[in-house]
């Protein structure tokens, strides 16, 4: 059976490719809200572009509002095996990328795009996974549903929304991780500070997304600047100073991958106004990527140091500094810990705004669905392995019974989130197959 599913799926690779590349061609970042398209219309044209495709394959689809969709093949019994990905992406500049990030190209082996490893290459692997296997005649125990969600990147609302209208599949995978298999996830606590008020004239803009490590800082100020630019420039005009802090883009998860704009502007403006409370709190305290500065740096043996990332910073029009905050906490602790640590290490008159806390993931190692994704991927690959605990966060997390399973091979460029986000051809062969033995072994 097998055998045969994987010759299918070979010879299909190119049809999966150019489906792929349609599927990035559709700039799904979060826009405004439309009929029938909560997370905006290229989001909704992508999703009816993929559940097309889907019923072209003969599979069953369901579109469940334009929050979320999925594609079946129909088992013989009552359970359900799911896999849960998503259609959605994180915001991308076209200037600070090799090649279109909605280009879908192929260059040196590699498809460039965003989303092609988060998650659009995935899912479509796993969709094409699921049609070889239903042309080589397998029949399922359990029926295979894959779930395209369209809001992960931003709160998630899309498998809220999902599951208030489908119940939860028995046992499920979500490809939006790392291989061999992620069976812990740290905990998230994503917040505003709404600080005090910045020195007359000051502002200060970064980011978009809490998630990720802003690649870009600007200040103005009234009057100059003086002291130690930690690599940041200069410009003046009329009176009025621009610090302009050049970073490097990284998932919010493994902040210490990127370089954070922010910590440059903020030392400098910390130094030129030492008796600002505001500029010397975000300077003195988040600044640490581990939260040590902060006092929140908590560690557990299960899944390491907790992580932070300074992602958004903004400046409302009466001069008060409101930073969002991105913290990946160990699995030992709770939303609710993490948030009276962090109160009580704060300025009593600083407003600390809860914004999607996530409680961690925890499958255990002996589990029937980790033991049998570890032993598919070993024996692929040869490898002995354990399972990963991660600081990012997947749907795995939104539904019972559920772990992370690839697409990232272990040693392979980590390009998710990041400019030149990519996927290798070989890879994206490889870990279809691996789903498709994923798919075939857990729903037989």
């Amino acid at each position: 059976m097998n055998i045969k599913a994987k010759q299918i799926l070979k010879d299909n690779f190119n049809n999966m490719v150019e489906v792929l590349q349609n599927t990035i061609r559709y700039n799904t970042e979060k826009a405004t809200a439309v009929s029938g398209a909560p997370f905006g219309q290229n989001i909704r044209d992508c999703l009816d572009y993929v559940l097309d495709v889907s019923k072209q394959m003969g599979l069953s689809t369901y579109n469940c509002d334009g929050y979320a969709g999925h594609a079946q093949l129909q088992g013989t019994g009552e359970e359900v095996l799911g896999i849960l990905g998503h259609l959605d992406v994180v915001p991308s500049k076209a200037e600070e990328w090799q090649y279109p990030p909605y280009g879908g190209e192929i260059h040196n082996g590699k498809l460039f795009g965003r989303g092609t490893m988060d998650d659009k290459g995935p899912m479509i692997a796993c969709l094409f996974a699921v049609d070889a296997l239903k042309k080589a005649g397998f029949e399922p125990s359990k029926t295979v549903r894959l779930i395209f969600g369209c809001d992960e990147e931003s709160g998630m609302q899309c498998v809220t929304h999902y599951f208030s209208k489908m119940p939860f599949p028995n046992i499920s995978f979500s490809p939006d991780g790392d291989f061999p298999v992620i069976n812990r996830e740290k905990g998230i606590f994503q917040f505003r500070v709404h600080c005090g008020k910045l020195p007359q004239g000051v502002a200060v803009t970064a980011g978009d997304r809490a998630n990720v490590v802003p690649s870009l800082c600007t200040a103005t100020v009234a009057g100059d600047i003086q002291g130690q630019l930690y690599g940041a420039t200069v410009s003046s005009k009329d009176g009025i100073s621009t610090i302009t802090a050049t970073g490097k883009n990284a998932h919010g998860s493994t902040p210490d991958e990127g370089i954070n704009a922010t910590h440059a502007v903020f030392k400098i403006l910390a130094n030129n106004y030492p008796q600002n409370e505001t500029l010397q709190f975000v300077a003195n305290k988040l600044l640490s990527t581990d939260g040590s500065a902060w006092d929140v740096n908590l560690c557990d043996e299960q899944s390491g140091k907790l992580t932070m990332n300074l992602g958004v910073v903004r400046t409302t029009a009466e001069g008060q500094l409101v930073v969002t905050i991105d913290i990946r906490f160990p699995i030992s602790f709770t939303c609710e810990y993490m948030l009276d640590l962090i109160k009580s290490n704060t300025p009593s008159y600083f407003v600390v705004e809860a914004s999607h806390p996530s409680a961690p993931l925890y499958v255990p190692a002996d589990s029937q669905l980790v033991s049998t994704l570890m032993n598919i991927y070993n024996t692929a690959m040869n490898t002995n392995l354990e399972p990963l605990a991660i600081g990012g966060g997947t749907y795995s997390r939104c539904l019972p019974n559920c772990v992370a399973f690839g697409p990232l091979f272990p040693g392979e460029e980590q390009t998710i989130h990041m400019p030149n986000e990519c996927v290798d051809l070989n890879s994206l062969l490889l870990m279809a197959e691996l789903y498709l033995e994923a798919i075939y072994q857990l729903a037989k």
